[in-house]
C-alpha cells in the first residue's frame, strides 16, 4: 500500500508547506516485548485531522505502541500523544495528541488515496534525517511493486 501526499506548494519552499502540516514524533520503549528493542527514535509525522488531533506516522516511529509517544510541531515543544491505530505490517500508524496542543497555525496535509497508476508521479519527502529538521527532497514513484 502506498499513500501519496498531495502537496500543492503554495508557498515559496515544500519545507515552508511542510512545516505547516509535518511533526516531530519521539517515542521512548523501556520495556521491550517480543525481541524489540528499547531507547528512544525520532521521525516524522503528519496532521491528518486537526479536530481529532490525528497525526500519521510509521508504526516503528511509533514505537509500535508500546512506549510513550511525544509530537513535537515546528518551533513548538513536544506534547503527549497516544496510538490509535497500529498496524505492524504496513509500517503505519495513527498517533493522537490533545487538538488544544495543535498549533493554530498548523493545517491538515492534503492525502491522495486514489487508484491511478503511481509511475512517474512526484513525490515530496519530508523528515528529520540526521539532524536535518523540517528538511525535504523530491523525485518521482519510478515503479510501484
Amino acid at each position: 500500500m502506498i499513500i501519496v501526499l498531495w502537496v500543492p506548494f503554495a508557498n515559496a519552499s515544500p519545507i515552508d508547506d511542510a512545516a505547516e502540516y509535518s511533526v516531530r514524533v519521539k517515542s521512548t520503549v523501556r520495556y521491550a516485548f517480543a525481541g524489540e528493542g528499547t531507547g528512544t527514535s525520532d521521525g516524522a509525522g503528519f496532521l491528518i485531522d486537526k479536530t481529532r488531533g490525528w497525526i500519521l506516522t510509521n508504526a516503528h516511529v511509533s514505537g509500535y505502541g508500546t512506549g510513550d509517544i511525544e509530537v513535537s510541531f515546528k518551533d513548538h515543544g513536544y506534547h503527549n500523544a497516544k496510538p490509535v491505530y497500529i498496524d505492524k505490517e504496513l509500517d503505519i500508524a495513527v498517533i493522537e495528541v490533545l487538538a488544544k496542543n495543535i498549533p493554530d497555525e498548523s493545517s491538515e496535509a492534503k492525502l491522495d488515496c486514489g487508484d491511478r497508476p503511481l509511475n512517474g508521479v512526484a513525490v515530496a519527502a519530508f523528515g528529520h534525517p540526521h539532524g536535518l529538521t523540517y528538511s525535504a527532497s523530491r523525485g518521482i514513484i519510478s515503479k510501484v511493486r
